[in-house]
């Protein structure tokens, strides 16, 4: 009797077991769906990835997220981000080391050849972006652990921070870019100052160029279209529609279409000498000389606003040649980083997640997760300059979709470098034409980069 009560026991014991075993079996088809996993949406793709390769691993809440990672950059942090991002992972401490946005790439090559520590995440300046990116010391974002979902940013982000086809930079900050003008002028000289209406009146940049020629007709040459030749090269650099260089290779019609377009606008009377960002074309934004200036999404905050103590003078449109990037940062992972995982929950949160997207816009700041812009509410941004205008609106909506951007790489930085050179050239002196143009660029760039080929 004994005996047949432990064989009872036994029986029992197995079957309660295999029960367990069963109800495991079902339940752990959900390890990786992010069903009460604390895995959150947002940047990376919701895949049996990273975490869920390892059987048995416990999938991390965000409190299990615990360290202090590396950051560096020239600007402070956002405060209203920085507060949300440690509400949300309240163990993940940011240090910030203050490294200037020209410095970068140089304090970066210094470090790797003393064989000091790279940081966990840089803040990449855009005019920095080809040089480090041709370091080839970023992380591909793409791949376990950060398995980044591109298809939540902008679609011509994906080229432009992306190298061998997967991406290594992740965008923070809107550079998207229209122009602006001033709409007493613009009613003065074209009959409207509406947005819309302007934007049908400019269909392309000839047209431009003829109402231009009017306004300073009419003027008695008083009134020009731009202030800087700088202004209309930064714009068609934006707009082409082919990178300038495959390689090592130029792509030399698409330069010589660039130059001609500069030599058109030179010739034509209808844009001023004026050097960028030095103070006489900083002045010009609270004057009546000129009608139009190019603006990037930060251009109302930072050069419109603070030259210009006048409100509601300003509206934005489409550019003739639709929208184009100016300017920016982005954020990258160096290979080997240390605290790479956390570093990577920065970049996440503030830039590929509508929490972040809401703290970065409190702090001024529009970031490229695109579901945040389908949201009209969050579009709309006003600005003293330009009235009750939503150029919020115009800028991520009709602007942006006109938008693309190219990738660039080492041989941009030396076209660009050249391109200033000629510049000067070609506002102050009428008789520099596309021929003589071409052959200067051509010199200087094998003079400062003999591996180009120019075909």
């Amino acid at each position: 009797m004994h005996t047949q009560n432990w064989t009872k026991r036994i029986s029992l014991l197995i079957s309660i077991m295999m029960l367990v075993g069963l109800l495991a079996a079902c339940g752990g088809g959900n390890a990786g769906t992010g069903e009460g996993s604390g895995k959150e949406e947002g940047g990376t793709k919701n895949e049996n990835t990273s975490e869920g390769d390892n059987a048995g691993t416990a999938i991390k809440g965000n409190e299990d997220y615990k360290g202090e990672f590396v950051l560096w950059t020239w600007e402070p942090e956002h405060p209203t981000a920085l507060a949300a991002f440690n509400e949300k992972y309240p163990n993940i401490k940011l240090k910030r080391v203050n490294v200037a946005n020209e410095d970068i790439s140089k304090k970066l090559q210094t470090t790797i050849a003393s064989g000091g520590e790279l940081p966990d995440v840089i803040r990449i300046e855009r005019g920095q972006k080809a040089k480090i990116f041709d370091m080839d010391i970023l992380e591909n974002l793409e791949a376990p652990p950060y398995n980044a979902d591109k298809t939540i940013l902008f679609d011509y982000d994906i080229a432009a921070f992306s190298k061998d086809d997967h991406m290594i930079a992740i965008p923070d900050d809107m550079s998207v870019a229209g122009i602006a003008y001033i709409k007493s002028l613009a009613k003065q000289y074209f009959g409207t100052d509406n947005p819309e209406e302007m934007e049908a009146i400019f269909t392309d940049w000839d047209v431009f160029i003829e109402k231009g020629k009017e306004a300073l007709q009419q003027s008695g040459g008083k009134v020009k279209m731009f202030p800087s030749l700088g202004d209309v090269q930064q714009i068609l650099k934006g707009q082409i529609s082919e990178p300038y260089f495959d390689g090592d290779k130029l792509n030399v019609p698409m330069l010589e279409s660039t130059i001609t377009t500069l030599v058109k606008f030179r010739d034509s009377g209808v844009i001023d000498k004026l050097d960028q960002w030095t103070p006489a074309w900083n002045a010009a934004f609270g004057g009546e000389k000129y009608i139009f200036a190019m603006s990037p999404v930060w251009m109302p905050q930072y050069v419109i606003g603070p030259n210009d103590k006048k409100d509601d003078r300003w509206a934005l449109m489409v550019p003739p040649g639709g929208g184009f990037i100016r300017g920016g940062s982005s954020h990258g992972i160096p290979k080997g980083a240390k605290n790479a995982e956390l570093a990577w929950k920065w970049i996440e949160f503030t830039s590929m997640s509508q929490e972040g997207a809401d703290a970065q816009k409190t702090d001024g700041v529009f970031t490229h997760f695109k579901k945040a812009y389908e949201d009209q509410s969050f579009t709309n941004w006003t600005w003293r300059n330009f009235g009750s205008q939503d150029i919020g609106e115009k800028f991520f909506v009709d602007i942006s979709a006109t938008t693309k951007d190219m990738p660039e790489n080492i041989n941009d930085l030396v076209l660009d470098e050249v391109m200033n050179i000629v510049l000067q050239t070609l506002a102050k002196d009428d008789s520099f034409g596309v021929e003589q143009a071409m052959e200067r660029i051509q010199k200087e760039l094998k003079a400062k980069s003999p591996n180009i080929v120019w075909e």
